[in-house]
């Protein structure tokens, strides 16, 4: 296949890596030549076998460009994936390692099953300890298996990490989510009221932990609550959740009757940060000019688009609901009003979709579009009393946000009337 002279290249190349089997440039050399010839499989042995030489001799950043490399000739290879993430993150790129995370959990036919997904996840949050992301995609996955208690104990780890990283947004799509899945579950909604305080939204914890307050009155266990009404009425006076860092009843409880009960100034209502486009990190120039995150992940979303155009089509569609929840959360809003819109042609997810594609198009700032979704849900009445209850509710928030207040008061009047204390519709009625 080759003239002599290539020959004699590529003993040559052969013969400095048998010479020098430690030295990377040899071998990466070695690896480039083999895959101008076509070898994929055994440049990407050498290439992998270079990286590995360039982190031991402590150069990661020529670590993190042959992976970069490699990852160009097998994007599927999750082992490769996981290498860079763990690379990007020892090197303080904290922001390039997410990109990649992000560019996996977009993938749906990344990996084989659930388990292999949730794996993937677990090892990554090793590595971004300072990241509530990786444990984001893991409720994302045990949620939608309907886990609906690992999913909050994956949420409870991440309340440090998103009170300092300001993943205020991705946060709390996932608890609401969760709330919503758990109807009138206490056991789930106790430790999410408790959430919401520690990431400074009492409006939202705080009705939730009065109703399962009187849930547990109604019980007749007087003892049991007088405790949890001494819980509140700490909240109330301003014990600080976040600090003390407990997530029920009886851990607060615990905390307030210890010697020294952490008290202090209730922590202040963050705002949601913007989320921001994918830009280029001023610390990649000294790192060999790593292609932009946003370039990384448009192009990940082509092939991705291509990939499911040809082996989903229409007829998965709930792997087109799980699409659509994905470019949502990498702002890629009109791709995931069209997944959604398709979705909701599944009886099973004509609610769910609906009312993800009504939130899409609301950040889109379409409220009327969005308000006609969920009237379309309405009209269709296919979910029972309480579908009905909480897609009314829906709307009303939506209304409330496009300054139709007095819509969206009678809303919530009828709302309360009929379900006392449901979620926080007393506190929005009375501010």
């Amino acid at each position: 296949m080759f003239s002599s002279q290539e020959k004699e290249d590529r003993a040559s190349l052969s013969r400095k890596v048998q010479t020098s089997p430690n030295d990377p440039h040899a071998r990466q050399k070695l690896a480039i030549f083999l895959m101008q010839q076509g070898e994929v499989v055994e440049a990407l042995d050498q290439f992998a076998r270079t990286a590995v030489l360039y982190e031991k001799d402590g150069f990661s950043s020529k670590a993190i460009a042959v992976l970069r490399q490699m990852q160009k000739h097998d994007p599927g290879n999750n082992d490769f994936q996981k290498w860079l993430i763990r690379l990007l993150a020892h090197e303080g790129l904290s922001s390039d390692a997410q990109a990649e995370l992000r560019k996996v959990a977009s993938d749906p036919a990344r990996f084989a099953s659930d388990e292999q997904r949730l794996d993937f996840f677990r090892q990554t949050a090793e590595f971004l300890k300072r990241s509530p992301l990786p444990r984001f995609y893991i409720c994302d996955i045990l949620r939608g298996q309907r886990k609906l208690r690992e999913a909050v104990n994956e949420l409870e780890k991440a309340v440090p990490q998103t009170r300092s990283s300001g993943m205020y947004a991705d946060f709390s799509e996932r608890l609401r989510s969760v709330v919503i899945l758990a109807g009138d579950d206490l056991v789930v909604l106790e430790p999410c009221g408790f959430m919401w305080l520690a990431v400074g939204m009492p409006e939202e914890g705080l009705p939730m932990l009065d109703r399962v307050a009187d849930a547990e009155s109604a019980n007749g266990d007087s003892g049991r609550a007088a405790t949890l009404q001494g819980v509140l009425d700490a909240i109330r006076g301003g014990w600080d959740v976040g600090a003390a860092g407990v997530f029920s009843f009886t851990d607060a409880a615990r905390e307030l009757a210890g010697p020294e009960p952490l008290r202090g100034e209730p922590p202040p209502v963050t705002p949601v940060p913007p989320v921001e486009a994918p830009g280029e990190d001023p610390t990649k120039a000294a790192y060999g000019g790593y292609e932009q995150e946003e370039s990384i992940v448009r192009s990940a979303l082509g092939r991705l688009q291509a990939k499911v155009e040809e082996e989903i089509g229409d007829t998965d569609l709930e792997a087109r609901y799980n699409l659509g929840i994905a470019y949502k959360e990498m702002g890629l809003l009109d791709e995931a009003v069209t997944e959604f819109r398709l979705a909701m042609r599944k009886p099973e997810l004509f609610v769910g979709a609906g009312s993800h594609l009504a939130d899409t198009l609301a950040d889109r700032s379409d409220y009327d579009g969005a308000l006609a979704v969920l009237e379309a849900i309405l009209a269709a009445s296919t979910g029972g009393e309480e579908v009905v209850r909480d897609v009314r509710y829906h709307k009303a928030v939506l209304l409330e946000s496009a300054g139709r207040r007095n819509e969206a008061r009678e809303i919530f009047r009828e709302i309360q009337e009929k379900t006392p204390g449901y979620r926080d519709v007393e506190t929005r009625l009375r501010t």
